[in-house]
């Protein structure tokens, strides 16, 4: 068992090398779609494999390494968002990770391991952590217990207590560079390859998320929408696009909004290279300050994407300050 992905290998080898010793408390951070998560569960299975290769790397094939594969390894736990269902019967992703899962690891890590070898515990977004949660899991790791090991992984580690981060051994993992990003892409047949890595700002697993999921399939017809603000309807498009995924239009949208702004100081389309064209032209008729105040309001509006908001009136609001960004332009 190597690096899970080509890009993160001299991370991988950084782990092993600390095998023997390793960090009670590691935390994991970078942006989305890079690995951490995979590079966490990988050295998870590292540490429970009761047959390593000389190189320290799993086997894959002892005891150990099939129940890891199953999700039925006994020292092994998992704290994540849940999904819970909502007074309406819906069934969605929980925004926090509770104090109830951090105390049941704490219980977890102080009792005797199963297979009498190591103990690990995932915390994976540990960013979710709310503060009663962060407070309780905060006690264990200051004295954890022998032979256990936390591995948190975190987008947004300014959001972890300080007293938690303060109690980690850091490793950070950064954008692969693009030219092996596109590389490995290419090499798992995804198409529009370059477009979709700068559209992700350089992440690749965000591109096989995409791709995997069909969320980007109405891309180009949402840029092309915006590409002509003169014609647009905005009662129109909210009523067509209120069914989109709310992160994929937010992330869409924003993106946008950023090329044009760079476009308009003369720079180039980092995210969008394929619109190019029709984004240096909006960004010469685009009122600087209104673009700014939109892209404000958008990015606010991140904060709340996944809570249940009426998306059409929310759309239609959104749309109209974008044709009012070009309004007195000629």
């Amino acid at each position: 068992m190597n690096a899970p992905y080509p890009w993160l290998a001299t991370r991988w080898q950084r782990l092993l090398a600390q095998k023997t010793h390793p960090p009670q408390a590691l935390l994991i951070v970078g942006p989305a779609g890079v690995g951490k998560g995979a590079l966490a569960r990988t050295w998870a299975q590292t540490l429970l494999c009761e047959a390593p290769q000389a190189s320290g790397d799993a086997c894959g094939v002892c005891e150990a390494c099939h129940w890891f594969a199953a999700g039925t390894h006994p020292d092994y736990r998992v704290l994540t968002l849940l999904e819970k269902e909502n007074d309406k019967g819906e069934t969605r992703l929980a925004t926090e990770i509770v104090v109830d899962q951090a105390r049941e690891a704490v219980e977890f890590v102080q009792l005797s391991t199963y297979r009498a070898g190591r103990r690990v515990v995932l915390v994976q977004p540990a960013d979710a952590l709310n503060l009663a949660a962060a407070n309780a899991l905060l006690k264990v790791l200051e004295e954890p217990p022998l032979n256990t090991s936390f591995l948190l992984v975190s987008d947004q580690p300014q959001r972890l207590l300080p007293t938690i981060r303060s109690r980690c051994t850091r490793l950070d993992v950064g954008l692969p560079p693009q030219q092996d990003a596109l590389q490995w892409l290419c090499d798992n047949e995804i198409t529009q390859a370059e477009e979709m890595l700068a559209l992700s700002g350089g992440a690749p697993l965000k591109v096989v998320n995409w791709t995997e999921t069909g969320d980007l399939a109405e891309r180009s017809e949402i840029l092309q929408m915006l590409s002509r603000p003169r014609s647009l309807d905005p009662v129109a498009r909210a009523e067509a696009w209120k069914s989109l995924n709310p992160r994929i239009w937010h992330t869409i949208a924003y993106k946008w909004l950023c090329d044009m702004m760079a476009t308009q100081q003369h720079s180039t389309a980092r995210f969008n290279p394929d619109f190019s064209e029709a984004l240096v032209k909006l960004g010469e008729h685009a009122d600087l300050f209104r673009l700014l105040e939109l892209a404000k309001m958008h990015s606010e509006q991140g904060r709340v994407v996944i809570h249940p908001l009426n998306r059409q009136l929310q759309l239609e609001e959104w749309l109209i300050r974008y044709k009012h960004v070009f309004i007195d332009s000629a």
